[in-house]
């Protein structure tokens, strides 16, 4: 089928560039009930996505390039779909660029051995920690497990002469508990996706989920609050990756003028009075969910500092912008990589603070960076006293709360996060219930 494609592209004299992308994926999956499990099952699935690019000069003669995107199953009308795609094309008037050159490709580490010989040895191992760690903990029982294995392996190939092959596996384990019985139950869910089934680190975070969902049964109320605000872990991690430094460092932005960003300027209002923040995006961070040796558009995997000190120091482009600005191609941003600090993280826990715990769903407003986010699990620490709460919301502003943070010098890797596994972010508020 790689072929027949290839032939076909080559063939036609209407189209500027071509991209071919193909995906196999084989997996296996389980589903289990309290004492049984439900269903077993393994699943393949093959397809090739193509681009291709049309030169479309306007009414005037002004040149103009058009993109049209199929995705085509084994055994379709290859003619058909090609012509589809052109014609998806030719209707687009943008300004002129061209695809990915031919380029070395780095190394990337993408795929867990044990998904790629045995996921179901594999994640017949996931379930029973998962059981074994639950029973463990009192009054919280699981209602219902699934987990998935499966690994993908893509070959890109383009007109320019960029080939490129990457197999990567993804384990993705979501569970149900319940706390407490009858009229006092908490219903917590619980979804991870990872790389490897050792990412998942399941002793520690199921003992930590089933602590949690005990902890929302005897949960007070939501104070109102302003001051100290600590968040770890996964958690962190979510508040990181909400979008805002990808979205305001993209290239994509910069050439429609909707970023207020710009390189050498700091992304944060006001005065720093905590830690230098440096970050990074890094689409070659070892077993990241959003790592990869190549990206959609045959772009390589690379790590690239997107803020210095609370400074910007390069956009994020797709080739196509990157070609509108004439920068360098960086591709998707990927994961994102914080910088650490230098304070322990028992020093940032000591004294009075809220921790944000659990989130129901962090979701900063990615030009804005402004927040009112639920918490579902928090915590309050008062003189040397730590009493759970539940509700409230978490308020403030992604980029202003990173001008007073200070950051732990451990460190920690949460699926597409790699930094600080502890923040202390001075001054935030909380709107309680």
């Amino acid at each position: 089928m790689l072929d027949r494609l290839t032939k076909a592209l080559q063939a036609r004299d209407d189209l500027k560039a071509w991209s071919i992308r193909k995906m196999v994926s084989r997996g296996a999956q389980q589903y289990e009930m309290p004492a049984t499990t439900e269903a077993r099952r393994h699943v393949e699935n093959e397809t090739y996505t193509v681009t291709v690019l049309c030169e479309t000069p306007d009414d005037e003669g002004k040149p103009g390039c058009g993109e049209g995107q199929m995705t085509i199953l084994p055994g379709a009308d290859i003619e058909q779909a090609l012509n589809e795609a052109a014609i998806m094309a030719g209707m687009v008037h943008n300004p002129p660029y061209d695809f990915v050159e031919k380029t070395p490709l780095p190394e990337v580490e993408l795929a867990d051995p044990k998904v790629l010989d045995d996921p179901d040895s594999g994640m017949r191992h996931a379930l029973s920690t998962l059981h074994d760690t639950t029973a463990k903990v009192p009054n919280v029982r699981l209602t219902a497990a699934e987990c998935f294995a499966e690994e993908t392996t893509t070959t890109f190939l383009n007109s320019k002469g960029m080939t490129g092959e990457q197999t990567g596996t993804r384990v993705h384990l979501e569970w149900v508990f319940i706390a407490g019985e009858g009229d006092e139950e908490v219903e917590t869910f619980v979804e991870l996706d990872r790389r490897r089934f050792q990412d998942l680190n399941l002793e520690v975070e199921v003992a930590r989920r089933a602590q949690y969902a005990t902890d929302l049964l005897s949960a007070g109320k939501a104070p109102d609050y302003q001051g100290p605000v600590i968040i770890r872990g996964g958690t962190l991690a979510d508040v990181m990756n909400s979008q805002v430094f990808k979205i305001l460092s993209s290239a994509t932005l910069k050439y429609s003028g909707e970023t207020p960003w710009d390189i050498g300027k700091p992304v944060v209002p006001g005065e720093v009075s905590g830690d230098p923040v440096t970050v990074y995006a890094n689409r070659a961070l070892p077993y990241g969910t959003a790592s990869n040796r190549f990206d959609a558009d045959g772009v390589p995997g690379q790590r690239v500092m997107l803020i210095e000190n609370q400074v910007l120091k390069a956009w994020t482009a797709r080739k196509q912008y990157a070609d509108y600005l004439g920068i360098e191609a960086t591709g998707a941003p990927g994961n994102i990589e914080l910088a650490p600090g230098t304070t322990p993280e028992a020093e940032l826990l000591a004294g009075d603070h809220i921790e944000a715990a659990e989130f129901s769903w962090f979701n900063a407003n990615p030009v804005s960076g402004d927040f009112a986010c639920e918490m579902r699990l928090g915590y309050i620490v008062k003189d040397g006293k730590r009493s759970a709460f539940k509700g409230g919301l978490l308020v403030g502003n992604v980029l202003t709360m990173l001008a007073d943070v200070h950051l732990s010098k451990e460190t920690g890797f949460y699926r597409n996060y790699a930094g600080p596994v502890a923040a202390r972010f001075n001054q935030l508020k909380v709107a309680g219930g």
